[in-house]
């Protein structure tokens, strides 16, 4: 009875010792890495600083990488500021632009593609379809869909959709050119 209770105790301390010694020597190891690192950064430091810096930017990417509940709530903005403009100076080309977003975001045509670094939105002419719908048809056909399946509507990257912000911009810009005169 006194062997079994040695052997039980062997079991359940044996491997716990098994685990500090690895857990000890893997500390070690990379406590010795870590100091000839630090005196490889010493001996190079315009490498340690070209390599920290893209580093830090690739992190800061991930972190601020927009969603697409952002894109929803900019597009919301977007609106409010172009109702606060006069319609006697707004660019028609944005304004069609908007209203072309907003009905394919009812269709429900627009995705969000998670990227990790940047964010797409992007158009696509099939349907989602969960059921046997009349849909169905529409996804196999290929005389209904168009040559590209998918098309970039905008690229998201640290906090800011590019193209939005673009049409922003151009949003009050009154052009002759590609408006037509409104008369009072």
């Amino acid at each position: 009875m006194a062997f079994l209770g040695k052997a039980n105790n062997l079991l359940i301390r044996r491997p716990s010792a098994l685990v500090y010694k690895y857990i000890k020597q893997l500390s070690s190891d990379y406590r010795d890495a870590l100091i000839d690192t630090g005196k490889k950064m010493i001996q190079r430091p315009i490498k340690t600083i070209f390599y920290s810096t893209n580093i830090s930017l690739l992190i800061y990417a991930y972190r601020t990488m927009p969603s697409f509940q952002s894109y929803q709530n900019d597009l919301v903005n977007f609106r409010h500021q172009e109702l606060l403009t006069s319609s006697l100076i707004r660019n028609r080309q944005v304004e069609t632009y908007i209203d072309t977003i907003e009905q394919l975001l009812l269709r429900d045509q627009i995705h969000f593609v998670d990227c990790y670094l940047f964010s797409l939105i992007i158009y696509r002419n099939q349907h989602r379809t969960n059921d046997f719908s009349h849909r169905f048809y529409e996804n196999i056909c290929s005389y209904l869909n168009l040559k590209r399946n998918a098309r970039i509507i905008d690229i998201g990257i640290c906090n800011r959709w590019f193209q939005l912000s673009r049409q922003l911009r151009r949003a009050d810009i009154f052009d002759e050119m590609n408006n037509e005169k409104v008369a009072l």
